[in-house]
Formats: structure tokens, sequence, C-alpha cells
């Protein structure tokens, strides 16, 4: 039926104060009725959506089909009355609609919220206008006032802005990222803007230039002085003066952003108002059950509110009492809310065919998985439909989640004969001819026909898929600087040993200022360390009062040195025999994919990261390579290791090859069977479990002894010497970090002419190095999964009120928790504290101990959501994915490890919802500095990805061990972690040429010139960042590096001082001595005198001639040194350059 919305739309237009419901909408076609209702009424729209779900869906289908941008004003991620900061980037995007909403003169602008949003109190028109100004270039603004507006407006002064939300001012530079804008720097001179720049947060670097730039709050609330003397009155007024104890007050009357201020909002402003009060005469539209929802929200927050009375009035602590405002004075009740609406003009959409209204005769489509167990998919009835619709002149559109599975989209129609084009505009799609399909990036859930538009999506063909909002920035690989120097490191010295690093410190030698590093060795000696010779120190790994200074001047670190270097080279020879070994053996080839493999890709039901991608193309080419793979994937917890592991199985056992799966728990290995299972039913593979759940264990042996099983998932007893594989291709590892030595020990022989693939989140540390050092390949997926939020890490000494609270916060807002204990004995204390203060929450037990088959009812009755919490022990440590637990509290964390509490901690934010993990630890158990040591590394690493740095650090706190077998070394005290690392690389590196090669020392050239040669603390203040450029430019090799860095500073800090213009200098001069073997250059009065590093010059019958005929200005001196006249009082660097470029010259011959 063609024209049904044009139709019934002409109906509409001429009508005065409708109301009318537009029956049979499809979900999904929302957007193309916005679309043509904005152009027919040309009017302000607010689109209300019943959910956060729903908000999101429409969002991204209205970027694909609006031409125009269209305005955002969601609901906040937390719940009413939780001391809890919103997400940044949602309050940035709320003040922002409602200032452009207030500052456009345009009447047909497209809003999109939910009826949460839309019946909060807010700031009023007034209030919003004073909050935002534009800059540009010319313009006069005093910084300070400036600076002043960033606080009071939700930002937050740091060193380096990396995150939304963050200003930092250094000097003349102001920097600060919204979420409204791209990151903008802005350059002073004087009090004038004198340019306006985007730049990259991750290189600090800026890109482009702009004239102007719009500065817009962080925040709804402005904590300037009328809005904390409003707030003061009415808190008083509210809750009497008494309770100026409270420290909500006292944070707001200091203008200290308080955690959930939100939930008293209406305190701080004059008037207040919805977000209706902001839109000139809008035209209201209702997504369906938008209003049964808010009435299911209005109930909720009433109990929530409730909830919170009856604790207030048990806990005299001022402190720890909520205070909450009544519901009704945060948000329109239901009775209000109905009334501010009947004030507008309205539509509800319906997908339903009901008496009275508007029918657009829109429908689902039909599904093409014929059966979802078995996967399979009828294509002959896509093919025929297609050919249907464009009979009836549809035009087709085909919805794909992501790049990857549009192309293999596109593959696959084309193997079945359906011919299809790409597009990345709604316009080529409404304005386009109906002979090729279309397909293009939209997150469709379910695909819908109405009017001549028909939209299938992937989920209609391939199965259901979990759709997220699309992040449009490209996730960066991050391995975080491991080794960055700061006061009180313990630092390693080439030459002298382990020493303190105590300060940088500015001294004078000569009339000129350097500044060094202050490094304490035993007795209280000093070291003083220019900063250009950075490179000739390492950090050592383990700090603690037990780390051994040595002794300057004394032979001791010589001869510690030397007897390590020998260790090392031991140990590199056998890491080379096995990478050679690895080099000569031959694998089984697995060629490249074919049209199978991207339908069995189609079913992963979420979108690729590009890490991930990354990941699966490095394991196709190692299976191809036909050399045994040996590949370590390192990703967070929940971050997609395991499908990188499915597609790596379905290569080898489509091959005909068995595929062995090696899992920790009895747990990971059923849930890997599942998932496994599902993937490849309606395909000829046959799937096992070897594990204490398995009821035929006689037969899977029996299978994979004779070549029918083509995967087997299995706990340590897939390692049992009964186990016999007929022909194994691939062995994958899954969270490696459980299996001990002597596990690794037996894999070892399994494995040597097979592939092998090592997922963990933690690596542990003899695994890591080994990656580190170039023998095993490493892959890291360290992309999120989009809208995936970092978890909220609490470390405190158990308190029973936090956790209750913990513990009904994640029950309010429908969710489920953990409650993980190190002991089975520990159980009976935390089932009493529960049954004691929290007898409405049900609970369930499970630990390891009990018979495997009550282990499994238990925990799938939690996963069923029957129960709010799971009590148990580390068991959950690895395999439980249950996205609707988000708090976790750990009992006595003293007695985990670093890598076990990182693995628990993962079992929880693995949804858009935002986590938390309360981590507790006993008064009496007061913890070893090693332990504090390690919950505090958890609790800085609350940013996604971070099991990486994790391992790192544990390295760093334990040691790494040896890394070929049994032999544990601990610490690797004698020379400390980084350079024992560094000398083992470039040793291995070495003696792949040259097996017989010493091993060279690293040096450094010294020179010694009569320039201040520093970066001033008046330019750069922050130690850290000025220590961070010291050690960039210690190792550059190369002109163009300092030109890069040079670039950098002036962009960040400004015109560069003398003095760092002597260092970038003295850098070049150190490049060039490096390269012709200088160790040494002094300058005197006349001139300078140059000293080779073991007196070896490459072409020395070429550098006597240059003496001899030098005329006196060049002359040879006593220990092995060359003296070179200044002649004409020349800038000394350009008089020492001119003699190097005459040296480099010699060497060239």
């Amino acid at each position: 039926m063609k024209d049904i919305i044009n139709n019934n739309l002409e109906g509409i237009v001429n009508s005065p104060n409708f109301n009318i419901k537009f029956l049979e909408v499809p979900h999904g076609s929302e957007s193309i009725l916005l679309e043509q209702i904005q152009s027919k009424l040309k009017r302000n729209i607010i689109f209300i959506t019943s959910d956060i779900k729903r908000y999101n869906q429409i969002k991204d289908l209205l970027s694909f089909t609006l031409k125009e941008e269209f305005l955002t004003f969601p609901q906040f991620d937390t719940s009413p009355y939780d001391k809890i900061i919103p997400n940044k980037k949602i309050s940035s995007e709320r003040i922002k609609t409602l200032i452009d909403i207030n500052e456009s003169g345009d009447e047909d602008l497209i809003i999109l919220s939910t009826v949460r949003a839309s019946a909060q109190y807010i700031l009023s028109k007034d209030d919003c206008l004073e909050r935002t100004f534009e800059l540009k270039v010319g313009m006069s603004l005093n910084t300070e006032d400036l600076a002043t507006y960033f606080i009071s407006n939700g930002y937050i002064k740091t060193e380096t802005v990396r995150e939304y939300g963050d200003f930092s001012v250094r000097g003349g530079i102001i920097d600060f990222y919204s979420p409204s804008n791209k990151p903008v720097r802005l350059d002073f001179f004087g009090n004038t803007v004198d340019a306006i720049k985007i730049f990259d947060t991750s290189s600090q670097v800026s890109i482009k230039n702009l004239n102007a730039v719009k500065i817009y709050p962080n925040t709804e609330i402005c904590l300037n002085d009328k809005s904390v003397e409003l707030f003061r009155t009415r808190f008083n007024k509210e809750f009497g003066t008494r309770k100026q104890e409270a420290r909500i007050y006292k944070d707001i009357s200091e203008k200290i952003i308080f955690p959930g201020m939100e939930s008293w909002m209406p305190f701080f402003f004059t008037r207040k108002a919805t977000i209706l009060d902001h839109i000139k005469n809008p035209l209201v539209i209702f997504d369906h059950n938008a209003e049964d929802a808010y009435e299911k929200f209005v109930n909720n927050t009433i109990e929530h509110y409730l909830a919170r009375m009856d604790y207030d009035k048990f806990d005299s602590n001022q402190n720890k009492k909520y205070y909450c405002l009544d519901p009704g004075k945060l948000f329109l009740d239901i009775n209000k809310y109905n009334h501010s609406i009947s004030k507008f003009e309205r539509i509800y959409f319906s997908p339903f065919n009901e008496p009275e209204g508007l029918n657009f005769f829109g429908k689902k489509i039909t599904k093409y998985l014929k059966n979802k167990e078995t996967n399979q998919i009828d294509f002959d009835k896509l093919k025929n439909d297609i050919g249907n619709f464009k009979k009836e002149e549809k035009k087709i559109l085909i919805a794909c989640s992501s790049r990857g599975s549009l192309s293999r989209l596109g593959q696959i129609l084309d193997n079945h004969k359906i011919e299809s084009t790409e597009i990345n505009h709604w316009k080529e799609y409404a304005e386009g001819d109906i002979e090729k399909v279309k397909i293009s990036v939209i997150p469709l859930s379910d695909g819908f026909e109405i009017d001549e538009y028909v939209c299938i999506s992937e989920q209609d063909i391939f199965g259901e898929k979990f759709y997220r909002q699309r992040s449009t920035n490209k996730a960066k690989k991050f391995i975080k600087e491991l080794s960055n120097v700061i006061p009180g490191d313990y630092v390693v010295h080439i030459d002298h040993g382990i020493g303190r690093f105590e300060n940088l410190e500015t001294i004078e030698i000569e009339k000129s200022r350097h500044e060094c590093l202050l490094l304490k060795y035993s007795n209280n000696d000093r070291l003083y360390l220019p900063v250009e010779n950075l490179e000739v120190i390492t950090k050592y790994g383990s700090e603690g009062s037990d780390v051994l200074l040595d002794k300057l001047g004394g032979g001791n670190w010589e001869k510690k040195k030397t007897k390590i270097k020998n260790k090392i080279k031991l140990l590199a020879k056998d890491l080379i025999e096995i990478a050679a070994k690895r080099n000569l053996s031959k694998a089984d080839i697995f060629e490249s994919p074919d049209e199978f493999y991207n339908e069995f890709c189609s079913r992963f039901p979420y979108e690729e990261t590009e890490d991930q991608t990354n990941s699966i193309e490095d394991v196709i080419q190692d299976l191809k390579s036909g050399k045994p793979m040996d590949r370590l994937i390192c990703g967070d917890v929940g971050f997609g290791k395991t499908e990188v592991a499915l597609r790596a199985a379905f290569l080898v056992a489509m091959k005909g090859k068995q595929v062995a799966i090696l899992t920790p728990t009895t747990l990971l290995a059923r849930q890997h069977f599942q998932t496994f299972l599902d993937r490849f039913s309606n395909l000829p593979i046959r799937v096992n479990e070897l594990s204490r759940l398995s009821s035929d264990k006689k037969r899977v042996i029996e299978e994979i002894t004779n070549g029918v099983s083509d995967i087997t998932i299995g706990t340590h007893s897939l390692l049992s010497k009964k186990i016999n594989f007929k022909d194994l291709g691939l062995l994958i590892i899954d969270e490696e970090q459980h299996f001990g030595v002597s596990h690794k020990e037996h894999l070892k022989r399994i494995k040597s002419d097979i592939h092998v693939l090592t997922l963990t989140a933690t690596p542990i540390p003899r695994t890591l190095q080994l990656a580190m050092t170039g023998v095993r390949d490493l892959s890291i997926i360290a992309t999120p999964p989009v809208d995936r939020r970092s978890i909220g890490t609490f470390i405190f000494e158990n308190d029973t009120l936090v956790i209750k609270e913990a513990l009904m916060r994640e029950r309010y807002r429908g969710g489920q928790s953990f409650y993980i204990v190190p002991r089975i004995t520990d159980i009976k204390s935390i089932t009493d504290l529960l049954d004691h203060h929290l007898p409405d929450l049900n609970y369930v037990v499970a630990h390891g101990q009990m018979p495997s088959k009550q282990l499994e009812e238990r925990t799938n009755d939690f996963y069923k959501g029957e129960y709010d919490i799971l009590v148990s022990t580390s068991i959950i440590e690895s395999g439980l994915d249950i996205p609707n637990a988000n708090t976790l509290i750990i009992h006595k964390s003293n007695l985990f490890g670093l890598s076990q509490l990182y693995q628990i901690r993962g079992r929880v934010g693995r949804s858009n919802v935002k986590a938390y993990s309360l981590i507790t630890y006993e008064k009496e158990n007061l913890l070893g500095s090693n332990a504090l040591k390690r919950l505090e590394a958890l609790q800085s690493l609350d940013s996604l990805g971070a099991g990486f740095n994790l391992a790192s650090y544990d390295m760093d706190i334990r040691g790494s061990g040896n890394l070929l077998g049994e032999e544990q070394s601990g610490h690797i005290k004698e020379i400390g972690l980084e350079l024992y690392q560094e000398m083992l690389q470039e040793t291995v590196l070495e003696m792949k040429d040259n097996p017989q090669k010493e091993i060279q020392d690293k040096w450094s050239p010294k020179i010694s010139l009569n320039l201040s040669t520093f970066i001033p603390e008046t330019y750069i203040e922050d130690i850290n960042i000025r220590m961070d450029f010291y050690r960039r430019l210690s190792v550059i090799t190369e002109n163009y590096e300092v030109e890069k860095i040079g670039i950098e500073l002036v962009d960040r800090f400004g015109n560069l001082p003398n003095e760092v213009k002597a260092l970038l200098e003295i850098i070049l001069i150190k490049i060039i001595c490096k390269s012709i073997n200088i160790e040494k250059i002094e300058s005197g009065k006349d001139g300078h005198l140059i000293k080779f590093k073991d007196n070896f010059f490459k072409n020395t019958d070429a550098l006597i001639d240059y003496v001899s005929y030098s005329d006196s200005k060049v002359k040879f001196k006593p220990n092995d040194r060359i003296f070179f006249k200044n002649p004409n009082n020349l800038n000394i660097i350009e008089s020492l350059n001119k003699n190097l470029e005459d040296l480099v010259e010699l060497n060239r011959l």
C-alpha cells in the first residue's frame, strides 16, 4: 500500500488540537514517520520513549534517517537518591540541548527524550541562558574568570586533559574537554584569545585550528554564590537547621561537587521547569507504552524513597543519612504529568490495530531463521520475498550491525545470487531505485514493512543480536607506560646499580644551570644524573623497605651485572632455540575463510570491536602460515576473547582436525560447551564436554581417541594420560593464569607441532614476559564493547551498613549481586548477616564441594533471576556470565591474589549498567604492604581493559620467575625487572644474528657545554609531565623526533624558553655522537674536547690526515682526546655542529 504515510499525514496537517493514535506502526519504523511528520508539519517535535533501551535504539535510527541534526535529552543513568555522579556525557548532553533549544530561532527541531527525563524538574529558561558563551579569536577575556566558570560549571581541574569534563591551565594556554565539543585548546596572548585549536587527548598535540568555539557547562547544577545560597536556605527549611552537619550541606556550602546532588536539583534554581517548558509549542509524540513505563517508574521511586526514609529513622549518624526529597518534588506525579501534556497536540504510536486511530498498516518482517537450535537459514524464502517486494515497487534495505557484518552479508547475498549495493545515507535509500537491495550499517533489531519501505534486519536473517549504541571514535590500543619514574622510585643505573630517585634538582655548573635527577645510594651517597642522559637508568621493578641500595664506586655492581649477563645469555639461547624450533616446525595450513565462515561469523550476537577484529585477523594469518601458532590473546574480562576462539575452532574443525579447549573450572567448561554447541549447531561438527559435570565420560574419551569428537571442551581431565587425540590441530587454553607449572610442562609436550591459542585477562607474569621478549605473539583486545562502563571499585574495612545499602540499591534498580568469600567456613557468617539485616532479599549459596548437579541447578536459578544474591566461594572467578549482576562484595579480600580479585571483579559490569565492586577486609587482619599495594593497584585500574597493566604491576610486585620451567626466580632482585627485560630482549635480538656475540652495555654520550639545558618549572609545573618529556627525549634516535617534540611543547605549553631550546640542541648533538661513537664532549674557553668510546673511530687514517691538515685548529691531546678550536668566537652550538659534520663525513669515507 503505497502513499499511506503521505495520505494519513495530509489528514492531520490542518486539524487543530489533535490527540491521535497512529496504529500498526512497527518497532523500527518510528524514525521514518518522524522524518515525514517533520517535513510535512514543519514544527518542533519531542519524541518520548518508554525507557533508555528504546531511546538508544531510536537515537541510532534517527542518526541514519534525518538529514538535519536532532537534539537529545536523555535520563540520568543513576537511580534517584543514589549517591553517585551521573555519567558526564549524559549531564553535558542534557544542558547542551536545553541551551540549544532556547538559543535556536528554529521552530522545526526534533528532540528525543525518555518519559522519565521529560517529567523531571530541571532549571528554567532564565537559569539556562546565562550558562554559555562563544569565544572567538581576537576576543578579550580574563583567563581567571574562565577558570572560575569551568569550576562552577562542573569541570574538574587536572594537569593534563584526557577525559570529558577536564580542564587545565598552563600559563596562557587553557585546555578543556566538554562532551559537547571535541577537546579544545585556547591560546591567550595576555587576555586576548590568540588561537583556538582542537587537540588529540592521547598525543596532546593540536590537529586543527578554529575561528570560534561555543563553551557549554558540564552539568545542570552550577555551584556559584547564588545557587549555593538557594540550596542552603531550602535545605534548612526542608530538613531543619540542625541538619547542617550533613556532608551534602557542608560540601555544597564549600562549592564541592557532591555525588548524587542531582537528587536535590530543584533546591539550586530560582524556578523549576520541565523539558516541555523549554520547547515552543511542541508536538508531543509518545512511544508505545511510554505512559505505562512512567507509572512503573513513579511507583519504584516512591518505594525507593520510603526505604531510605526508614533507613534514616534508625541511623543517628548525620553523615550517613540520605535527607531524601519527596519524589513529587523531583518529578511530576502522574496527574500533574497528564495535565502538563494535555496542553499540547499529541500523537501516540502503537504497533497494534485498535478501534480508534489512523492505521498505517505496517507489519514486522517474517524471520528467515528456520530453526534456532540448528541455525538453518531459509535463503530461498528470503530471495523469493525480495522478488515479491520488487514487483510491488517497494524499496528494500538490509540493516547490518557493523562494518564487518556488512561486508560478510554482501558476500553471502552474492553467493545466493541476490544483487546488493552499499549505502551510507537515508537519501540514497529513499530516493534510490528498486532494482538492487541496499545494505547499510544501522542497528535495527527487528525488520518491518510500512508504505513503500521494507527494512530487513540482520537479526531477521541470522537470529538474535544485541544492539548497542555505536561509538564514533575509534578506540585506541593502549599499553600504559609501565616505566615512568616518579620521586621515591627505586632505579637502576647501568654503571652504578640500584639507587633511589629523590627528586629533580636544578644545579649550577660554571654559571649554567642543569636539571638533574638526584639519586641516593648506600651510605647516603648522592649522584646527580643530567636529564639528557636519562636512558642510562631503568625502573627497578619492585619497591619496598627490603631493597638494598648499591654503594657508589664499589665493585659489587659490576660483579652482579656480569653474573646476570651470563645467565641471560643462557636463557636467551634457550628462548632462541624454542623460537627456532617453532619456525622450523611445520603445522597444518588452514586456508582463508570461505562462505560458510561468513555465515558462521554472522551468528555472533554483538558488534566486533576494532581490536577484536585485529586479533581475529592475527589468528587467521597464523593458521595460514604453516608454522605452529603460539599466540596470547590478552583481553579484559568480557571483551570478546571467546569469539576469537570460536572462529579459530571453526577454521580448524571444518578442515577435519580436532580442537581441544582447556578451562580451569567445570562451570566455565559448561558455559563454553553451551556457547560452542549453539554456534556449531547445523554444522557437521561434534562438540563434547569432559568435566565432572559430564554424564558420559567413557563415550567422550572413546570419541576423542577415534577422532569422532571434533571439538572437546574440558578441565584438567583433558590432560590425563588416558586422553589421546587422534588428530589434534588446535589447543585453546582459557584463563591461563589458573594452570600450574606441571600442567604447563605437560602441555609443552603435547603442543610441539600444533597450533596453540592462549586466552587471558590477567596474563601471569611469565606469560607476559614471554610475549614481551617476542617468543610468543601477542594480540591485545583493549577496546571495551560499546557502552560497557568501568567498574566503580571501593576498598574499605568491613562495614555492615555500607554493604546493606549496596545490596538494597542493586535490588531497587532491578539487578542481582554476588557476595564472594575466600573459604567455605566464611559462608555461615555472611548468611547470618543477610538473614538479620536483609530478610526481604533472597539468596542462594554455591561452592565447589557441592554435588555437581546441585551446583549447576543453583547457578542456573541465579542466572534466571530467581535470587537477588549469590553467596559463593571464588568458584565464580571464572565462567559465570550474568549481565544482570552488577554489584559485587568481596569478603576478607586480603586472602585473594591480585589476579583472582581482578577476575572476580570482572563478573560484574558485563552490560551497559554501572557496576560496583566493594572489596572489604577485616579489622583484625591488618593488611601487609604487598597486600595493600595489590588492592590499591586494583582500585586504580578501574578503567576498562586494565588487565594487561595489572599483570605488569603484579610482575613488579612479585617478579616474573624463570620463563621456561619449574625454577622460580622470585624477585629479580639483583638488577631490577625492567633492566632484566631490556637486557634479555636485546640479547635475544643480538644472538639471533650472531650466537657468539658479547652483550654490550647501554651507554649515553656525556655532553658538558657551558649552557643551561632543562625544562623550567615555570614552563611545565607538573614534575610527572616534565619527567615524561625527559624520558621521551632520552630515547630519541632520529632528528625528526626532536622536531616533533619541539612542536608539541610549543603547542601545549607556549613558546620555548632558551633553556629548552638548548636542551633540544643537545639531544640532536647526542644523536650524532652516538652514530660516530663519541663518548664525551667538554667545552672550554677556546673550544671543546672530544673523546671516542673505547678510543675507536671507524676511519682512523682519515682522522689523522684531517688533524694534520687543520692548521692547528684541531689537535690531539693527552688521554686520547681531540681538541677543536672555536674560531671567530662562533656560537658554541654552531661551532660544535660544524666540527661534528666533518667527523660524520670522515666516518663515511
